[in-house]
């Protein structure tokens, strides 16, 4: 995996190299138990000081995405699937979720009484697609939607809790492996979905020049923090930059001021009237056509 590394970026150099090899590993460029480059090999191509690589590569060992061996290097963990869900993603998600749910005339006692509610077990022969993440989770159901008719979606939690109904193909993107694997009944299986690389989306494109005004928007924070770091990493100028949720008022007058959009595939849905447009799919076609084959 190529990284890319802009040192006159808002985004400090240590926070673009977790950022990448975090996507990296999300994305399979970089395998589980994988030895990754050293220290001061990344330092070297990066023009960096290798305590800053050093440092990035500590903090990803403390969120259990890579590991330390003594006198070997450092390997892509067998933990690198779980991801950091903060408090203050999941504070950000529930306001979200309560604006969402109040614009449409529901109070707080009734989305309160419907959280409460038990959920309903799932019914079988459908694709379910397991994703803690909710933006994600909409994301995965509407790229697989293209060739699934019956598809939904849980988190991983609800998951455990067993509330699947039996000949469900289970779904989740790659990174979750070892988090559903012990939960799995005897002779069930997941299909595991790669994403597809960054880095290999940007091959080929043409460079913004530096007249012209670059909107990224969706509704996965997720795809906002990766899209930016790695458009700054290519030099676009940060002021060139304009980075929306679609849950922000407003969202949409940034695409009015941008010579570029790019966004997810579920965002795009209804944007393609927007000319410029640069949509990036999350899972691979490869995982796309690994789907089709085994659940049909």
């Amino acid at each position: 995996m190529k990284i890319w590394i802009s040192k006159n970026s808002e985004v400090p150099v240590r926070e673009q190299l977790i950022a990448q090899i975090t996507l990296g590993i999300a994305a399979g460029d970089f395998k589980i138990g994988g030895k990754l480059p050293s220290t001061s090999e990344v330092a070297r191509r990066c023009d960096l000081h290798a305590n800053t690589v050093g440092s990035a590569y500590q903090k990803l060992v403390e969120a259990k995405l890579l590991e330390f061996r003594k006198g070997s290097g450092f390997y892509v963990a067998e933990s690198a699937d779980a991801r950091i869900e903060g408090t203050r993603q999941l504070e950000r998600l529930t306001e979200q979720f309560l604006q969402s749910a109040e614009s449409m005339g529901f109070g707080k006692a009734d989305i309160i009484a419907l959280l409460r509610r038990p959920l309903p077990s799932l019914s079988a022969g459908q694709l379910l697609v397991i994703e803690s993440d909710v933006g994600l989770r909409h994301i995965l159901i509407h790229e697989l939607s293209g060739s699934f008719a019956n598809i939904s979606g849980i988190s991983l939690e609800e998951f455990k809790t067993g509330k699947v109904g039996a000949g469900s193909t289970l779904v989740a993107m790659r990174d979750e492996k070892p988090k559903i694997e012990p939960y799995l009944n005897t002779g069930e299986r997941c299909i595991y979905l790669k994403g597809n690389s960054v880095s290999a989306a940007m091959s080929g494109q043409a460079r913004p020049t530096t007249d012209q005004i670059v909107a990224v928007v969706s509704g996965w924070d997720g795809f906002l923090s990766f899209a930016k770091i790695m458009l700054l990493a290519a030099k676009v100028d940060p002021g060139s930059l304009i980075v929306r949720s679609t849950a922000d008022d407003g969202w949409d007058d940034a695409i009015n001021r941008a010579s570029i959009v790019i966004c997810d595939s579920l965002t795009a849905v209804g944007l393609s009237h927007v000319p410029h447009l640069r949509q990036f799919q999350i899972i691979s076609d490869e995982s796309l056509d690994d789907v089709s084959r085994i659940a049909s």
